[in-house]
């Protein structure tokens, strides 16, 4: 399914998009997860509505433990394998999944960034991000080309005000205003419809293409993270405290490899079981 030039053009462009390898059954069972954890939100529920707005941008994460149509979709489709296929991964663990809804009319949307200062995980990281429904290009997300090689680590942007967290540290540099500057970049965007899905390194710049514009209709976003057997659980410090404290509850021991039930291992080139 996944050919040897496509995992180079993963690893060269920190991207790729991949057509029809979602199948109905594993759609069908995270519009039914959305749709439960709308009726009974769980801890890592998020609101970023603005103020005034009837249009809600929203979405949880970790839902998995509490909803069991994700857990299939996580343990059994084929997102586990496609991360570990075009990271060159040995085995793969399911770090995070997520889930996103814009409603129509809402205007706000994911600002230029990347995911690794979001999270407590250094290594070999990526984000399979399958949409609901169909996404054209005005309507899905843009990419810079080769971002993920730069060697950089941005500040994290937060969603619903676009205003930096406090990511202390000289490693964090101040996310460059590409707008503003589009002719210094190359741009990766795609029409992704249903049963597509888009795959992205953690350290790879992207954000909603339109997110200066209203949804016109109604968008629905899984993203599952996966991180490869370099992967190393690292605290960064006061802006993931929330996050990096559930994990040792967990038993997740800091400045170590992925080993904890609420980051199981979901594919390997070894295992057997599935």
């Amino acid at each position: 399914m996944i050919s040897e030039a496509l995992i180079e053009t993963y690893q060269q462009d920190g991207v790729v998009c991949l057509r029809d390898v979602i199948s109905k059954e594993w759609l069908a069972l995270a519009s039914e997860g959305i749709d439960q954890n709308l009726k009974n939100p769980g801890r890592f529920f998020r609101d970023h509505t603005p103020a005034g707005s009837s249009s809600r941008y929203v979405f949880e994460y970790w839902t998995w433990p509490q909803t069991p149509q994700f857990e299939q979709v996580i343990m059994n489709s084929p997102v586990g394998e496609i991360a570990g296929t075009l990271m060159r991964a040995n085995h793969v663990h399911m770090v995070m999944d997520n889930w996103f809804m814009r409603e129509a009319g809402a205007r706000n949307g994911a600002p230029w960034h990347h995911d690794e200062p979001y999270f407590d995980f250094e290594g070999t990281l990526c984000i399979v991000w399958i949409p609901l429904e169909r996404a054209p290009v005005e309507d899905g997300l843009t990419f810079i080309r080769g971002s993920h090689r730069w060697g950089q680590l941005y500040v994290a942007p937060e969603f619903s005000e676009n205003v930096p967290f406090n990511c202390e540290g000289s490693a964090y540099q101040t996310v460059p205003d590409i707008d503003a500057h589009p002719e210094d970049y190359e741009f990766l965007s795609w029409d992704v419809d249903v049963g597509d899905c888009l795959v992205f390194d953690f350290r790879t710049l992207h954000c909603v293409t339109n997110k200066q514009k209203s949804a016109q209709e109604t968008q629905r976003r899984v993203t599952f993270r996966f991180g490869a057997d370099d992967t190393v659980f690292s605290p960064r410090g006061k802006w993931t405290e929330e996050t990096s404290a559930y994990l040792m509850e967990f038993g997740q021991k800091p400045e170590s490899p992925i080993d904890c039930k609420l980051m199981p291992k979901v594919w390997g080139r070894t295992l057997t079981w599935r």
